[in-house]
């Protein structure tokens, strides 16, 4: 069935070893994946979800059309990119939500998140209409809260065209089949025989025997010697960050293997250096970037032996290991101690065994009793994964969403309104009828506050929808917006926004945040809540403080590595805020542009929170090459801007840079645009 492909495919496919389908890849291919048909694939991972998608939009691309291909992370989207760029006229588009973009659709094959896709229709219904298949992998995330609503409402609006929904393997993948209006490929098939079992000391219990291991201090060391005596790799999950580099670091007592690697200057990256000379790494949300990406790489080469993970990398990059071990079967919530969805332990468990180098993969979860390993066996290995539900009820999103549908207009008054989300998953699984009281509120409050008008977005709700921000988070901007704004103030605004999660106030922490509270009781821009009256809105208000403190002292070049432990964050996380104060601030000025208000300060917090600088450096950090730390080295050494810089004898910027940055530096020119 290869040859259905083109033949330059078929020759980079050989080349990588792939020479016939697997058999639910025959199985999308004879019910229609080639002739238009909308399919939901629902197999396990490693089974060829990703060959079928290829197969699908190279078949689109020969026909005269052009594909979109929607994944849930940005780290799932470069890798996607990666792989298909050697197949076809592919581009990869994951960020900045305030723009059409129209050179995408010059391409074969959009590559993107469901985020960007959907901010992509916003600015234009019409944007995807060359487009004739829609890709939407890890759909069983339309079960997620955080995601799942913009998955929904963009393949919602995206219903005219042929859909290849991929998904792990799902109790309910029918029902989604049935949403779409789809065929279903459904099957437990492997490449890789997984075998499934629970260990309890030194014995793993398999539904059909029991096998003993040879022992050593506890069962997950004794696990991995036995792995990679047979020159396997390890992977373990573990239900905290925390956990993740403990485990790491008591595993790395033992010596599994040995490379030098280097990580960043950080705590976690001389953490993780230490580790992997013994061949152990942990890998979570919070590591820089930089540092993930490694661990990735060196996992992939097979240089790392041992990876101890948290359960995100399970939703994440492919990352296979011969033995998976789940430790961890609880984590905690805000209800106290709950247990993991099956469907999360079963994507765990289905990273066990790599295509290439392995016949059999092995998922364990650990006991530490008789008595729990029945409960494991009945609970996880023999239960079905719970059944995948819509999230669009939730009020924050709904509100977004609506305001969306009008502005972009997809809908023009209540009755086309109503019928729109009639296409939802939401009205299929339920009624659409369920939400009419709380959809009634969401355009009463969205008229309320100028938004709309008779089904009609003003200005604001336009400009507001383009910019993707919660309708909230606008009118929080809006109500501001004053003549004189200091940085904190501004920082405090933004923060204070549902688009941004704040810092936890710790306990002993009320006090030094009162006190700045007092202190710059006339830089906010927001009502102060009263404590006596209010004393839970205003715990709230401190933790907002608190984060708002964070950014500040970052503007004000705290070294980083004292801010991450002064504030307990972790450089991915501290990322992750800077990314979305960004764009944020961004927002903020283009609300302040709207109403007429000066935003120049605004501009400026924006630029210093980039960078970390205080305003004095930022002539010099636009200076390519040149960060905060050696803008700082400059400046209190009399250069103080570009003219500056080329003012300045090379042997003393080779003194305070270094010979390769002085270099670039007397060769750089300023670029027209700064």
């Amino acid at each position: 069935m290869l040859d259905l492909l083109p033949e330059y495919a078929v020759k980079k496919l050989k080349e990588q070893g792939i020479t016939e389908l697997f058999p639910p890849q025959k199985e999308a291919v004879q019910k229609g994946i080639l002739n238009g048909k909308n399919m939901v694939l629902a197999i396990p991972t490693a089974s060829g979800k990703t060959l079928v998608a290829l197969i699908a939009v190279l078949n689109n691309i020969k026909n005269g059309g052009k594909a979109v291909y929607i994944t849930p992370l940005r780290a799932l989207a470069e890798e996607k990119y990666e792989e298909f760029s050697e197949f076809c006229d592919c581009v990869l588009s994951s960020g900045d939500y305030d723009s059409e973009d129209r050179y995408l659709i010059n391409h074969d094959c959009i590559i993107t998140t469901s985020e960007k896709c959907d901010s992509l229709l916003r600015h234009s219904k019409r944007f995807f209409d060359d487009v004739t298949l829609v890709v939407a992998d890890e759909i069983h995330l339309i079960n997620s809260m955080r995601r799942g609503p913009t998955l929904e409402m963009t393949l919602s609006k995206l219903m005219d065209k042929q859909i290849l929904a991929l998904s792990a393997t799902i109790s309910n993948a029918r029902e989604i089949a049935e949403w779409l209006k789809a065929d279903l490929v459904y099957s437990e098939w492997r490449p890789v025989k997984l075998k499934i079992g629970v260990c309890v000391k030194d014995k793993i219990y398999y539904d059909d025997g029991i096998k003993e291991i040879p022992f050593k201090k506890d069962a997950i060391t004794s696990l991995c010697y036995e792995s990679i005596r047979e020159n396997g790799q390890v992977l373990i999950f573990v239900n905290t960050r925390r956990s993740a580099e403990s485990l790491a670091k008591k595993l790395a007592k033992n010596e599994f293997s040995r490379i030098n690697v280097k990580f960043s200057n950080t705590s976690f990256g001389k953490l993780l250096e230490s580790c992997a000379k013994r061949g152990v790494a942990f890998h979570h949300a919070g590591l820089a970037r930089e540092d993930r990406k490694k661990v990735e790489k060196y996992f992939k080469e097979n240089k790392l032996k041992i990876l101890v993970a948290t359960p995100t990398l399970a939703a994440g990059v492919n990352l296979p290991a011969r033995r998976v071990i789940i430790r961890d079967y609880r984590r905690y919530t805000d209800l106290g101690y709950k247990k993991i969805p099956v469907l999360e332990i079963k994507q765990m468990m289905g990273r066990a065994g790599r295509p290439q180098y392995d016949r059999e993969g092995e998922a364990l979860i650990i006991a530490k009793n008789e008595e729990e390993k029945d409960m494991l066996f009945e609970d996880y290995i023999n239960r079905e994964t719970e059944r995948i539900t819509s999230k669009l009820a939730n009020p924050t999103v709904m509100r977004t969403h609506i305001l969306a549908l009008i502005a972009s207009n997809y809908v023009s008054d209540e009755k086309s309104l109503k019928n729109f989300l009639r296409r939802t998953f939401y009205s299929f699984q339920y009624s659409i009828d369920k939400i009419y009281d709380r959809i009634t509120g969401i355009i009463d409050f969205l008229e309320e506050n100028d938004l709309i008008k008779d089904y009609t977005a003003t200005l604001f709700g336009r400009r507001v929808s383009y910019l993707y921000i919660d309708p909230k988070t606008a009118i929080i901007f809006r109500d501001a917006l004053k003549e004189e704004m200091t940085p904190f103030g501004i920082l405090h605004t933004i923060v204070s926004t549902p688009d941004l999660e704040s810092l936890y106030l710790r306990k002993g922490e009320f006090e030094e945040y009162d006190s700045i509270v007092l202190e710059k009781e006339r830089e906010f821009l927001l009502e102060i809540p009263d404590y006596w009256y209010e004393p839970d809105r205003y715990e709230f208000f401190l933790s907002r403080v608190k984060t708002a403190s964070l950014f500040h002292d970052w503007i004000e070049e705290m070294d980083e590595e004292e801010l991450l432990k002064k504030y307990n964050i972790y450089p991915g996380d501290f990322y992750r805020m800077r990314e979305t104060g960004d764009w944020l601030l961004y927002s903020f000025v283009e609300i302040a542009k709207l109403f007429n208000y000066p935003y120049r300060d605004i501009e400026n917090v924006r630029k210093r929170l980039r960078y970390g600088v205080k305003e004095e450096l930022l002539p010099l950090v636009r200076i390519k090459n040149i960060g905060r730390v050696r803008a700082r080295i400059l400046y209190n050494s009399g250069i103080k801007d570009m003219g500056d810089v080329e003012n300045t004898d090379f042997e003393t910027l080779k003194r305070l840079l270094g010979e390769g940055i002085a270099r670039s530096l007397k060769e750089y020119r300023t670029p027209q645009h700064l």
